[in-house]
This record gives structure tokens, C-alpha cells and sequence, in this order.
């Protein structure tokens, strides 16, 4: 059951949790806490304790932090039953902690404590490119490799060379974006430069990732003389 009118005032008043409650209701929310990737779904659900008949019960959902319930604004991706709250498609942006209030006949008789989602961006898929400054070169040494915007901010690349893993001449940027997300790009300068048939490989780790994500490149020389990059991305999330 949706909620009405009256306490879509009560919230955009800012004085839901000031409604007084029922003592003998205790609203118990699952789970308290709930991680998923970028794109999937999820479900929240309030449980009672000491309560014999509900059907005197409504439900309303909230995020904390807005001014009004969930099932105010239109949005095909909430799905409202009688003890839950599914949420498809999640992205970064849904982050937060979400909130039951239960009401009966009438009048909001108890809050849950919340449930909290963190969603997790995955870091895919990886770039990997010449320095702008080398593209035309037949001698580029810089190697990039870029990460789509990801979070949260925790994340391991490293680079090998001929399945040998360099330690030296890297260099690393990460960056927090106006979304919130971060960047994350990774130079491999080589003291030589480079050499045909050599395969580079960059593997990133985030904790999105059920294994790492791989890039492979191998330089080649074409027909004209410049080299070439042959590129294989590889990937899977959690």
C-alpha cells in the first residue's frame, strides 16, 4: 500500500521522525547493510516483532537525505510490496541509506533504523594507449592505461612486460570527478624504445572485479614502416 498525502507533508516537513511512535511496534529492517555492482538489483524489507495481525499496516520508503517517499516521483525501477522494497538497476547515485516508517490506521507508528547500500562501479573497461605526444613517433617509449570511472577508491594496477612483471618507470594519476567517481591512469615509460614483438600487459584490481581486469598489446610494425598496436581487453566483474 502507498503512502498518501499527509505524510508526503509530514517528510517534506522534515518531521517524520518527530511523529510519535508505538512502543509496543518495533520495525527491524534488512539487511543493514547491502553492497552490490553498478547495474544489478536489490531488496529491502522490514520485519515486526510482537505484532499478531498487519493487515492493519501501511508501509512507506524514503532515503535519507531527500524531502519526500520513494514512490512520490515515478520511477519504474522501484518495485513497492507489502513488506519490501526492490530497487533495479542500482547505480552509484542510489547510494545511501534507505528508510521504513510503518503506520497504523492512520498514524506513523514506528521507523526502522535503516538500511545502508553502497554500490560499487566497476573500473571497465581499461584504455590502453601511446602518449598523445609519441602517437606519431617511430621511437614512442609512454605507455598509458586508463580506467573507466570507478568506485570505491581502493584499486591495484600493474604493468608487466613479456609476462614480467615492471616495477620501474611507472607513474600513476588518480582523480575524484564532479560524480563523485575516481580515475585512475598509469604511464609505463621504457628507457629504450620500445621493441616489435613485445607484449605489454596492464591488470587492474578493484574490489568490483570477481577477477582482475586485463589489457594485452603487442607492438608490431606494419607495411608503412610505423608500428602498431595490437589490442586484447579482458574483463569480468564480481
Amino acid at each position: 500500500m502507498v503512502a498518501s498525502g499527509v505524510f508526503t507533508c509530514l517528510s517534506l516537513m522534515g518531521i517524520i521522525f518527530a511523529v510519535a511512535g508505538d512502543a509496543s511496534m518495533k520495525v527491524i529492517q534488512y539487511p543493514v547493510d547491502k553492497t552490490a555492482n553498478q547495474g544489478e538489483s536489490v531488496t529491502f524489507g522490514c520485519k515486526f516483532a510482537d505484532i499478531q495481525s498487519t493487515s492493519d499496516l501501511t508501509f512507506y520508503w524514503w532515503k535519507r537525505g531527500e524531502q519526500e517517499y520513494l514512490h512520490t516521483s515515478p520511477d519504474n525501477r522501484k518495485i513497492f510490496n507489502f513488506k519490501t522494497f526492490q530497487l533495479l538497476n542500482v547505480s552509484f547515485h542510489d547510494s545511501g541509506v534507505y528508510l521504513c516508517a510503518v503506520s497504523r490506521q492512520g498514524k506513523i507508528a514506528a521507523n526502522g533504523n535503516g538500511s545502508r547500500l553502497i554500490v560499487h562501479v566497476p573500473p571497465t573497461p581499461l584504455k590502453i594507449f601511446p602518449r598523445d605526444s609519441e602517437i606519431d613517433s617511430k621511437t614512442f617509449r609512454t605507455f598509458v592505461c586508463k580506467t573507466a570511472a570507478f568506485y570505491p577508491e581502493d584499486i591495484t594496477l600493474t604493468w608487466s612486460k613479456d609476462d614480467n612483471e615492471v616495477k620501474t618507470g611507472i607513474n600513476s594519476t588518480k582523480e575524484r570527478n564532479s560524480k563523485g567517481l575516481y580515475e585512475f591512469s598509469s604511464y609505463l615509460e621504457e628507457a629504450q624504445p620500445v621493441q616489435i614483438g613485445v607484449v605489454y600487459t596492464c591488470l587492474v584490481s578493484h574490489i568490483s572485479l570477481r577477477i582482475p581486469a586485463v589489457a594485452r598489446y603487442s607492438v608490431s610494425k606494419s607495411n608503412t614502416g610505423n608500428f602498431t598496436i595490437n589490442i586484447i581487453l579482458a574483463f569480468d566483474i564480481a
